[in-house]
């Protein structure tokens, strides 16, 4: 009998794999046939997220949507801010300390006919007690430090600085804790008001701003007459940024003191009208070389060149006429040869607001210096307006000179480029002694008398 259960088995096996093979043809037919098939689980898939996804937004909308939920879900996330912020220091440590910087002082009782002095603009607090009333009232803020004159007549005293709304459980420390302070009497004064302009920076140099009228030309200021002996003037605070063209405007009134610190006192009126003219003049002047320092002994400059011999200056009109040219500074110390020198900044001009250009290259010609002599020099006689007959005693009608300057130069030169004089003007009949002067016709050269530099002569009527 076993045998026999055997091969039913056998024969159910094999009948079993026929059809799991044609299951299996049949299949992969399918799949070649309609290949978009094999993606229906992938389908399937994004079908049961984007569900997903609707339901989230329903979910969010029903929570929003109800006023009760919006507070439940604002105070956990302020809860979870709040322990971002803190780091969970208050679980960690229930008491800690910590210091507020910069509070600011309220003054509070405070007569208008007084003037409080020594009270700071900011104090520290230090705070001691539980982290978490510390981080709250840190970020509330929804504290006051103040000073109470209420009551307190003229002069100096020593009162205390007084707290308000500080959580009952932290322990508050001021530093200062105690302040001498001084009630001093207001008295009034009058001041000229001039004015000043601010923010110039903003304000294209080219153009200058001059005021054409001021609504008042003085001002009644008040505050103690220590505060008042610090004034030095009180100025309209005229604002001209980016202003091209002429304007008006309610400028502030500041009271300054030397140092051009502003003084806080009372001003009436606090603005004053202004009208204000925008100008933008200008001219071109020549550009010219100063020299500093003194070259090494055997050099001279005989030309310069510079990159742009003129400039164009702007300015207040009246300013600007005066100025005939603009200097530049150039340094010629160990200078002993021809060199160019490059950004040499041209020299401010007061009323000038703005130049065309602010630095110049300059290129020098310097060349080796020597010494010739000259003589028989023939000496002129100068204003003989009598037209007395003049001549010199000896061999005086002549002179010998001396001259510097560079080879090149001096190779050309000759007598006539050299004058010898003598003046007569005013001299009356008779035998003279008078001085010699002696030039020659380029100014980069340098002369010196050799020959005597008086000469004997006898004036004589024709």
């Amino acid at each position: 009998m076993s045998p026999k259960r055997d091969n039913n088995r056998e024969i159910q096996d094999s009948t079993t794999d026929f059809f799991l093979k044609v299951i299996k043809k049949e299949k992969e037919k399918i799949v070649k046939e309609n290949p978009i098939k094999e993606n229906t689980n992938y389908t399937k898939t994004l079908d049961k997220m984007g569900r997903f996804y609707n339901y989230i937004n329903q979910t969010l909308d029903k929570i929003l949507s109800n006023r009760i939920s919006v507070m439940l879900l604002s105070l956990i996330m302020t809860v979870i801010l709040f322990l971002s912020i803190s780091g969970g220091e208050f679980l960690s440590s229930p008491t800690s300390g910590t210091t507020l910087e910069n509070v600011p002082v309220r003054i509070e009782g405070l007569n208008d006919d007084y003037e409080l002095s020594g009270v700071p603009k900011h104090v520290q607090v230090g705070l001691i007690g539980p982290s978490l009333d510390i981080y709250t009232t840190r970020l509330s803020k929804n504290y006051e430090v103040y000073v109470d004159v209420n009551g307190l007549s003229r002069g100096e005293h020593t009162v205390s600085l007084n707290t308000r709304d500080f959580p009952n459980t932290l322990t508050v420390m001021l530093v200062p804790n105690t302040l001498k302070i001084k009630l001093s009497p207001k008295v009034s004064a009058t001041y000229d008001l001039g004015y000043r302009f601010v923010n110039e920076d903003k304000m294209d140099a080219k153009y200058s701003v001059n005021v054409k009228k001021m609504a008042v030309s003085s001002v009644n200021v008040r505050a103690s007459q220590e505060t008042l002996n610090k004034i030095v003037k009180v100025e309209a605070c005229i604002d001209v940024a980016e202003k091209i063209d002429d304007f008006s405007q309610d400028a502030p009134i500041k009271a300054y003191d030397s140092s051009g610190k502003e003084v806080k006192v009372e001003i009436a009126p606090t603005t004053v009208h202004v009208e204000c003219g925008v100008d933008s003049y200008h001219k071109n002047v020549p550009i010219k070389v100063n020299y500093i320092g003194v070259m090494p002994e055997g050099y001279q400059i005989v030309n310069y060149t510079l990159s742009q011999s003129d400039v164009t200056v702007y300015g207040d009109e009246k300013a600007i006429n005066n100025i005939q040219a603009v200097q530049v500074d150039v340094n010629i110390e160990n200078i002993n040869q021809s060199t160019s020198i490059g950004n040499l900044s041209l020299k401010k001009v007061e009323g000038v607001n703005k130049l065309s250009i602010d630095t110049v290259s300059v290129t020098l010609e310097v060349d080796k210096v020597i010494s010739k002599k000259f003589d028989k020099i023939p000496i002129k006689i100068l204003n003989n307006s009598s037209k007395n007959k003049v001549s010199f005693v000896g061999k005086g009608q002549y002179a010998s000179v001396s001259i510097m300057g560079s080879e090149a130069k001096l190779s050309t030169l000759t007598n006539r480029n050299i004058q010898a004089t003598i003046d007569v003007h005013n001299l009356s009949l008779g035998t003279k002694k008078v001085s010699v002067k002696v030039a020659v016709d380029d100014d980069s050269l340098k002369i010196k008398l050799l020959s005597s530099s008086k000469v004997t002569i006898n004036i004589e009527r024709k």
